[in-house]
């Protein structure tokens, strides 16, 4: 642990040796403050709403930008070789620089924090959201981090990285947009949803922190973490070694379970309504209502086999909802589906 703490403070002070860090996080705030006075006085509306709402997007050149010199420029200057010839292996040289990048995410989005509490202090904001929006942003970062740090290792020019990182993170956001899911069949409209950043993103800054969105921006980020390990590892290993062998099976098989669990995560439970009134969670009257009943219930839900993709996230918080009053009603409630 005292070897990667080393190499992310490396990583951190690397950043603040260089003048695009600066750079980096005057533009994002400069934007975030346009966005939120835009919010303000063109719509009367104060919230950091749409800066979250475009964050996602931002996060897809920001981050990259970022990242693009991380393992990069070690290679083109021959310092990975010197990091390597340490106590360290590769795992622990990307995770270390895993956490120097987020940290500096971290900073940037500290940046915000004027704003939204100058937003709590003289408006009606709901702090629970914000909250949320700020726990979304964390998660987003650490998986488009992951992702920097694979383009990044993938090859030796800044500018490659860069654009390799955008174009994955920006695909990852894309597919889950209307004008992608529009006229889809459900079937391949919900797997682009469920492996999409947007509605597990949205999902998170409306103020619930699922468990399905969790586990979507940490595996992901773990995939793109264990890729760039393998990618590393294979600079020193022959491809004909059995250890690289192993090493490239159990990339793919990772890559085959995260695609596997994100797709088939609609059952997985767990979720904290973290919103002032708990819009998302059954009252304290109607679980005792639903407890207290003196007859058998059934509630039907029909759903369309032709249900456009858009609208795969309102079902799934539909059946989120049936699924609370199911528990709260026991043997007396009765769904079909």
């Amino acid at each position: 642990m005292k070897r990667i703490r080393i190499v992310a403070q490396r990583e951190i002070e690397n950043f603040f040796d260089h003048p695009t860090a600066y750079i980096l996080m005057v533009a994002f705030l400069g934007l975030g403050l346009f966005l939120t006075f835009r919010s303000i006085y063109a719509l009367g509306v104060a919230s950091l709403r749409p800066l979250f709402d475009l964050l996602p997007w931002l996060f897809a050149v920001f981050i990259p930008a970022m990242t693009m010199r991380s393992v990069a420029e070690e290679r083109r200057t021959g310092t990975i070789e010197w990091l390597s010839s340490y106590p360290l292996d590769e795992l622990e040289i990307l995770l270390g620089k895993l956490i120097g990048n987020w940290i500096f995410v971290i900073l940037t989005l500290l940046g915000t924090l004027p704003m939204a509490v100058g937003i709590l202090l003289f408006s009606e904001a709901d702090p629970g959201i914000m909250l949320a929006q700020y726990i979304g942003a964390l998660l987003l970062a650490i998986q488009g981090v992951a992702i920097g740090l694979w383009a990044s290792t993938a090859t030796k020019n800044q500018v490659t990285a860069f654009i390799l990182a955008t174009s994955v993170s920006f695909l990852l956001v894309f597919i889950g947009t209307p004008v992608v899911l529009y006229g889809l069949t459900p079937l391949v409209g919900t797997a682009l949803s469920r492996l999409s950043v947007m509605g597990h993103f949205e999902n998170v800054a409306r103020g619930v922190i699922d468990l399905r969105d969790v586990v979507y921006f940490l595996s992901t980020a773990g995939l793109f973490l264990a890729m760039a390990v393998g990618l590393l590892v294979k600079q020193r290993l022959s491809q004909q070694r059995q250890s690289y062998q192993r090493l490239r099976i159990g990339v793919t098989t990772l890559l085959g379970l995260v695609v596997v669990i994100n797709l088939l995560g609609g059952n997985i439970r767990g979720r904290f309504d973290l919103t002032r009134e708990d819009l998302y969670t059954l009252s304290s009257g109607s679980k005792e209502t639903l407890s207290n009943l003196s007859d058998l219930v059934t509630l039907k839900l029909f759903i369309s086999d032709a249900l456009p993709s858009e609208l795969q996230p309102t079902l799934r918080d539909v059946r989120d909802l049936i699924s609370d009053l199911n528990r709260a009603g026991g043997d007396n409630f009765v769904v079909e589906i």
